[in-house]
């Protein structure tokens, strides 16, 4: 019989939350980058690199901001950072699910997407307006618009959701079963 602390080890498997929090977030984040710089790029006003070039301006100043062929540096580390960020947010992510367990998995993609929504309101109300000299880069339409940030992190969480979802499909799912050499039926002589 399995104890309580067996079970509960089960569902806090640290290495999984790890890996697959680790690479889900990356996958995610990927997703998030995508959205924005796909509106950056289709925008005649903004670059496909400013929200990188943001995401680093914030941490090292305003002076990391402008013209993406002057700031090839900022963009790098931005990039790195939004990884890094999301690396970060998959694992926080995973934990949240192991705890809860959710079982269904329109339940889980939602969850997801609310999770987005929810890392948004904490960066825009609690993290970027601790730089003042940057934040508004990212609470006026200097970078994006505010609608494209809430459908970035949006996605940014579905893709989370529905990441979590393939990956426990998968686990579940048996491996094909191949039979040995000794377990083949002899072949019929000619």
């Amino acid at each position: 019989m399995e104890s309580r602390a067996e079970k509960a080890g089960a569902r806090f498997d640290v290495r999984r939350i790890v890996v697959f929090g680790a690479v889900g977030g990356v996958v995610a984040g990927m997703m998030m980058a995508i959205t924005e710089m796909i509106y950056g790029w289709a925008s005649s006003a903004h670059t496909a690199w400013d929200a990188p070039m943001a995401i680093w301006a914030w941490v090292a100043g305003l002076n990391h901001f402008g013209q993406p062929a002057n700031h090839v540096g900022p963009i790098i580390l931005g990039l790195g950072g939004h990884m890094m960020n999301s690396m970060i947010a998959g694992m926080m992510f995973i934990a949240l699910l192991s705890a809860l367990r959710l079982r269904n998995e329109i339940a889980t993609i939602m969850f997801g997407v609310a999770y987005g929504l929810l890392l948004w309101v904490i960066m825009r109300y609690g993290i970027l307006p601790l730089r003042s000299s940057t934040k508004l880069l990212f609470t006026t339409s200097l970078v994006s618009p505010q609608w494209v940030w809430w459908l970035a992190h949006a996605l940014l969480g579905m893709t989370a959701g529905g990441f979590y979802v393939a990956v426990s499909r998968a686990r579940l799912r048996p491996l094909p079963r191949t039979p040995r050499l000794r377990e083949q039926a002899p072949r019929a002589a000619a």
